[in-house]
């Protein structure tokens, strides 16, 4: 069990103390930190020796003040990050709104990852290209599921933007009617 140690600390310090402390941890357990990273920390005799002349608690407590003192290295706060709205353009938009009406898709849909993947798409495709593959995947499913097939879910727009599975449904497909092979009619 670890021996209690008693601080007396300076107003000041203790103010300080208390303005540097993260909400997350205790006063016990921020003190407790402090000290273990202030005896790791590797001193000099000549640094030493202003403050062995002090009693161990005074020389403590200006450890601490100088530990409270450097700038970046204690300053424990919660650092919030916004999230930035991208802004949005029509043909995105439409985009998204089409993809969202397929009856299976993948749950986790990521608008932001899609729409920076969209840029990319746009290198290779016109927007109007894109939407009408995005519907065409769309009605795809939507007749699989009304002949209750099994069709496999559309992965989320990021994935089929970055894997380019639009071009499948760009393709001109025209369905090959019947063929004599052999005497015989083959449907395909």
């Amino acid at each position: 069990m670890p021996k209690p140690i008693f601080l007396r600390l300076p107003d000041g310090v203790a103010q300080k103390l208390l303005t540097k402390k993260p909400e997350s941890l205790s006063l016990t357990s921020f003190c407790s930190l402090l000290l273990e990273q202030a005896v790791d920390t590797p001193v000099t005799l000549a640094e030493r020796a202003a403050a062995s002349v002090a009693s161990t608690s005074s020389s403590i407590s200006i450890n601490l003040e100088e530990e409270l003192n450097t700038s970046n290295q204690y300053k424990l706060q919660k650092s919030k990050k916004k999230r930035v709205r991208p802004d949005y353009d029509e043909a995105f938009t439409a985009f998204w709104n089409e993809y969202q009406r397929a009856p299976i898709k993948a749950n986790a849909q990521s608008k932001n990852k899609a729409f920076e993947q969209w840029k990319e798409a746009l290198k290779l495709e016109t927007p109007e290209r894109l939407l009408e593959a995005a519907r065409r995947a769309v009605e795809q499913v939507k007749q699989a599921k009304l002949q209750d097939e099994w069709c496999a879910p559309l992965p989320d727009a990021f994935r089929w933007l970055r894997d380019e599975r639009f071009a499948v449904h760009l393709e001109d497909h025209v369905p090959a009617g019947p063929r004599m092979i052999n005497g015989y009619t083959v449907y395909e």
